[in-house]
């Protein structure tokens, strides 16, 4: 009996915690921009909060090795004709990232509310580029 319930245990916490769960793993090509060396700029999906139900997350980054960095980020909600945006701007070395939060206003009933992200991604050696995602939710 013991052995059953400490296989059980090690499978339960093996198992992914939802509480930990990553943004969906974007698809399209605009999500990611390459620059030389190992450099990138990249914006996550808009995605539902594990954390924070009720809320629509989104996550953007740039990354270059000891090499200044920036981003800066903007979330679009477009409903019935309403737009609704939240920027955030970050600046620093190796690597930057943002994080925009925006209340979920979808209502049972009522089609899926589009939300996108554009990042513009800068490296001190003047190097830039752009990303988007969007994706369409219900909560």
């Amino acid at each position: 009996m013991q052995r059953i319930v400490l296989s059980l245990l090690l499978i339960a916490f093996s198992l992914p915690s939802m509480v930990n769960a990553e943004p969906p793993i974007p698809i399209d090509l605009n999500e990611r921009i390459a620059f030389p060396g190992a450099c990138y700029g990249r914006s996550d999906a808009p995605h539902l909060s594990m954390h924070v139900p009720g809320t629509v997350n989104v996550l953007a980054r740039t990354y270059c090795p000891k090499t200044g960095v920036s981003i800066t980020s903007r979330l679009v909600r477009a409903y019935q004709g309403i737009k609704v945006e939240k920027t955030a701007s970050k600046n620093g070395i190796g690597l930057v990232t943002v994080s925009i939060s925006m209340k979920c206003i979808w209502k049972k009933g009522n089609p899926e509310i589009e939300y996108r992200i554009y990042s513009k991604h800068r490296l001190s050696n003047g190097s830039s580029g752009e990303t988007e995602q969007r994706a369409s939710l219900r909560c």
